[in-house]
């Protein structure tokens, strides 16, 4: 989209007004670990016309001090195939064992490797005797091929040993190559990471090096509501590993369900870089987690018709339920949706919301990238470093006429676009290698910005 395309969307995008106030539901129930907020893109709407609007649901995660966090129930699954030998499965064994040392007694580990074959080095357990577990993985050794299927498979069964809705119950997998024995394409993977994730298993994905691969790796975690990582380092392992044992030892609220009850015209529309359930008036996403510290959000896109866009309009209601950290199942208080709607362009205009249009210029952001990335995939390498190059320069100029230009996420869709704009090196070797690397790069940024989750 162009600067002059962007400024017509912002016109058009929709204007909404919103007004919290209690759901009609009785005895709502409020946690004090999450904090709801419901904002538009702008807070008024165009009088008397039809127009999409884009609603954004905020759950932050919130630091309760002394406050005892949930159990970990957590398989680790490394990758142990013949092209893990020397410094990749020295720095899977290294990381793995500080990972149990993050560990404490109320928390569950079991370690799965696997090669053509599938071995449960250490069974589901009390993290308890940590130097034993330990042991066990400095016996794991490289061999054989590549069976990635098999091996999460097995994870998820250790973690079922122990499932609890008041643990967080994750696996993290390791894998430096492709699948190449059971079910090895992208899609196979998407439907199991959606599998898990309805069952509230978290699946983390740590792809090391560059001959994994990217869609199947980063498909899973994404589907399962976790995040993927691109390690091209042995060195930097460590460091990933520490993120998601921070994440997973500060989650405050699980099996989240969010809720958009929208008043009859209102049209569901979609939600942005999400599933979402729709039947009739009511929109419905799930959520695994949230994490102290951190705000999750929903974009939902919804249509308004003109002949309600006059005076002040109920448009709908958002409910949340989600598990806290103990397992009770809590509702938050409900939120109201009202607009106003004004022939005003300059009202309009004024009213934008920096918070929500930024959460919607980084999903748009990702689709751009996305796109770009096809063309590269197809063989048509000038085009696509061509749209690259136009993306980067779209992505700036929304970001500069919203007043976001130090926003992190786009700024970092942005720099990834220009790197994969750059002219390519001379050796075609050197030019492969090199768009391995943005490509992994590109699709550990897609899992991060469809979650669009922020820390404070």
């Amino acid at each position: 989209m162009h600067m002059s395309q962007f400024g017509l969307a912002l016109a058009l995008a929709g204007t909404l007004s919103l007004a919290v106030g209690p759901a009609t539901a009785t005895g709502p129930r409020s946690s004090a670990s999450v904090e709801l907020s419901t904002t538009l893109n702008q807070s008024v709407l165009a009088a008397d016309q039809t127009q999409t609007a884009y609603l954004r649901v905020g759950l932050k995660g919130i630091r309760t001090p002394g406050r005892e966090r949930a159990p970990i129930n957590i398989a680790l699954v490394i990758d142990r195939s013949g092209s893990m030998e020397g410094a990749r499965i020295r720095a899977a064994r290294q990381a793995a064992k500080m990972a149990v040392d993050r560990l404490g007694p109320r928390d569950i580990v079991s370690v799965v490797s696997y090669d053509d074959r599938i071995t449960i080095e250490v069974p589901a357990t009390r993290a308890s005797n940590r130097d034993a577990i330990k042991q066990k993985i400095d016996q794991l050794t490289a061999r054989g091929s590549t069976a990635i299927w098999a091996g999460m498979q097995a994870g998820a069964d250790e973690v079922r040993k122990f499932k609890s809705p008041d643990m967080v119950n994750k696996i993290l997998l390791l894998s430096d190559g492709l699948a190449n024995q059971g079910p090895s394409q992208p899609a196979d993977f998407i439907r199991l990471g959606r599998q898990l994730g309805r069952e509230g298993i978290i699946v983390s994905t740590i792809g090391l090096g560059t001959e994994y691969n990217e869609d199947l790796m980063a498909g899973l975690a994404k589907s399962a509501e976790g995040t993927h990582k691109f390690v091209a380092e042995p060195a930097d392992l460590k460091r990933f590993f520490d993120l998601e044992f921070d994440d997973a030892q500060n989650v405050v609220a699980q099996a989240i369900n969010i809720y958009f009850d929208l008043e009859p015209g209102v049209g569901p529309g979609r939600i942005l870089g999400r599933e979402a359930e729709v039947r009739g008036q009511r929109m419905h996403v799930r959520l695994t987690q949230i994490i102290a510290d951190t705000e999750q959000s929903i974009i939902a896109a919804i249509e308004i018709p003109a002949s309600i866009a006059n005076g002040e309009k109920v448009l709908g209601h958002v409910s949340v339920t989600l598990s806290d950290a103990g397992g009770e199942t809590i509702e938050l208080p409900g939120q109201v949706v009202r607009a106003r709607f004004s022939a005003s362009a300059i009202e309009r205009t004024s009213s934008i919301d920096p918070t929500t249009m930024r959460d919607v210029m980084v999903h748009e952001a990702r689709a751009m990238n996305e796109a770009a990335i096809k063309l590269r995939d197809q063989g048509r390498a000038d085009e696509a470093r061509r749209q690259f190059e136009q993306n980067a320069r779209d992505i700036d100029a929304k970001a500069k006429a919203a007043g976001l230009e130090r926003d992190e996420h786009l700024a970092t869709q942005s720099a990834a676009a220009k790197a994969a704009a750059a002219p390519p090196p001379a050796s075609p070797a050197a030019a492969a290698a090199q768009w391995e690397n943005q490509r992994k790069t590109l699709k550990e940024i897609d899992t991060i910005s469809s979650g669009a989750r922020l820390r404070f």
